[in-house]
């Protein structure tokens, strides 16, 4: 992984919830956004990560001149099966992966120091009608928040 510290830590954390669920879920993770993953043929179930902005705004700790940003964003999480197979399958592993997500705290290093990410909201699945090259998306959202800790 070499891309964006933070979202390579919600591809570790998604990874790790996926080893963790019994039985564990073996379906690839497919990081368009900060890789250069090809998606497998429309064929192949596979889940997707989307970094869809947020905002940031400055939180007065610190010295003048070294004051922290607070950022607030949504990451989503594509669950994309092949037209007709997999339905029941993506949906419960959208059902596991947005329990494990719920309220969950990670840590990572980012250029300004060590954070906690917390995820603040975890939404229920969506996007059903949705097709993408041959394959159907669901979809749930996770709100998370950054706190610096040091």
């Amino acid at each position: 992984m070499a891309g964006d510290p933070l979202c390579d830590a919600f591809r570790l954390e998604l990874q790790a919830v996926l080893d963790a669920a019994t039985p564990p879920i073996t379906w690839e993770i497919v990081d368009t956004d900060n890789d250069a993953d090809a998606p497998p043929d429309a064929s192949t179930p596979y889940i997707q990560l989307r970094f869809e902005g947020g905002q940031e705004a400055l939180a007065y700790w610190g010295s003048p001149g070294s004051n922290w940003w607070r950022e607030d964003g949504q990451v989503f999480v594509d669950f994309l099966v092949p037209l007709g197979d997999g339905r029941e399958e993506a949906e419960r592993h959208s059902r596991t992966v947005r329990e494990a997500f719920r309220d969950r705290r990670f840590n990572t290093s980012l250029e300004s120091g060590s954070v906690e990410i917390r995820i603040e909201t975890v939404s229920p699945l969506f996007g059903g009608q949705g097709v993408e090259g041959g394959l159907r998306v669901k979809t749930i959202a996770f709100g998370y928040r950054i706190y610096n800790v040091g």
